[in-house]
């Protein structure tokens, strides 16, 4: 059995396996704002490895769709991927590598569409990291422009059982990989700070082939919690006016 210790945002191939059928809820979300505020210049923070980019930019022609993100290895594979994207797409598409808490891009103040979306806000852990990446954003926006903010809502049994159970180990998921005909078991545990609104996870990469070789990989993941009124608040204090809160994707 091989056995590696790694950065979670390090396995591409096992994050974007892992999250695979999230477009099936959340793209539908993007898709339907951006009919309705018709923007020009879209900025996604924490593009990742392109899985919310790429199919923006293929369904709205006259948009340019620019990522940042502080993880190399996801812009690699996004970059991968838009090498077999059509001409006219990559030339839209314009990728960074940068920290959300403080860019400065080429476009700054021309943005008048930014999006933080799938919980990647949980990366700020703490208020000056989250005022910081707030008012950075409000300087890139153009007069009018909006920001859009996708977090997870706290679930208190779910934040109960990693305050009080935090040895427990969970088995998230089971999936096929065709591609490399394997199966990838997902396991996590979780511990939660109360006083910090922080979750310490613990992530179990396990992947079994065909062949019977075992790889497993352990890497570490802390997220924010945020509270909803909290957020209006950080809203409120960078600078922005509050136009609307929605509940799902659903809105």
């Amino acid at each position: 059995m091989a056995y590696c210790v790694g950065e979670y945002y390090e396995r591409v191939e096992d994050y974007d396996l892992q999250y695979q059928n999230q477009s099936e809820r959340d793209l539908p979300f993007w898709k339907g704002l951006i009919e309705e505020y018709h923007p020009h210049r879209v900025l996604e923070l924490a593009c990742g490895s392109g899985r919310l980019g790429l199919p923006l930019a293929r369904c709205f022609p006259d948009l340019i769709i620019e990522g940042l993100d502080s993880a190399p290895q996801m812009l690699a594979a996004y970059r991968r991927k838009l090498e077999s994207e059509a001409p006219e797409v990559q030339r839209r598409v314009i990728l960074h590598e940068g920290d959300m808490r403080d860019y400065h891009l080429p476009a700054c103040g021309n943005f008048d569409f930014i999006f933080l979306p799938f919980n990647s806000a949980a990366h700020l852990y703490t208020i000056e990291d989250q005022l910081s990446a707030f008012r950075c954003t409000y300087d890139h926006l153009a007069p009018g422009g909006r920001f859009i903010v996708d977090v997870q809502l706290p679930d208190l049994d779910y934040l109960s059982a990693a305050l009080n159970r935090p040895t427990q180990l969970y088995l998230e998921d089971e999936i096929s990989d065709p591609a490399s005909a394997s199966t990838l078991l997902i396991y996590s545990s979780r511990r939660y700070d109360p006083c910090e609104q922080l979750e310490h996870m613990v992530w179990i990469h396990e992947r079994f082939s065909e062949q019977g070789e075992n790889e497993r990989c352990l890497t570490q993941l802390d997220l924010h919690m945020y509270f909803p009124r909290e957020l209006q608040l950080l809203f409120l204090a960078s600078g922005f006016a509050v136009e609307a809160i929605y509940g799902d994707y659903e809105r």
